[in-house]
């Protein structure tokens, strides 16, 4: 059973990534994977002065990903990059884990990501090839299947996003891509 951690980049509460996160979780989970999601939205900003004892918040974030056998991150994309947020909790995974140790952590090494986005007209993907640029450079494997959402106008009036037929076939076709 494949263990994968799933990282949502929006820090909304109903986000519309959030939705496309649950709709890629049904299908691994149907699909015999254990999915967790991490919550990004309680890690300190990173700062050097508070990094050892580290917080027990990107202790955790640390330990969720360490246990998981891959990494699928869901994010909008704000102004043609990641979201603060996400890029945060990406600083404090790429920091040493001990003082002296300098360096990623070796648990990062190579671990695979899968990358979705919803977003507007450019559907996220000018922020997914800068978030696969910045994962590649950490030393995690990111996959090249990059899937970018476009959200329709009324999503943002209703605060709704239902997936059309056409973009649960890309997100099936994702998974599928991920499990084999």
């Amino acid at each position: 059973m494949q263990k994968i951690l799933m990282v949502v980049g929006s820090l909304r509460k109903d986000s519309f990534n959030k939705t496309v996160a649950e709709q890629i979780s049904t299908q691994l989970v149907a699909q015999g994977a254990e999915v967790t999601f991490a919550n990004i939205a309680d890690l300190p900003l990173i700062n050097q002065d508070i990094e050892f004892p580290v917080p027990s918040s990107v202790m955790t974030f640390r330990e969720q990903v360490q246990a998981a056998d891959g990494l699928w991150i869901v994010t909008p994309e704000y102004n043609e990059m990641i979201p603060g947020g996400l890029k945060n909790a990406l600083d404090w995974l790429s920091r040493p884990t001990e003082a002296g140790v300098f360096g990623a952590p070796d648990f990062i090494m190579n671990k695979p990501v899968m990358l979705t986005g919803a977003g507007g007209k450019k559907a996220a993907k000018v922020g997914l090839a800068h978030l696969k640029t910045l994962l590649t450079f950490m030393g995690l494997k990111p996959n090249d299947n990059l899937v970018g959402l476009q959200i329709p106008t009324s999503a943002f009036m209703t605060g709704k996003f239902d997936l059309d037929s056409e973009q649960r076939a890309v997100i099936t076709q994702q998974v599928t891509e991920y499990l084999a």
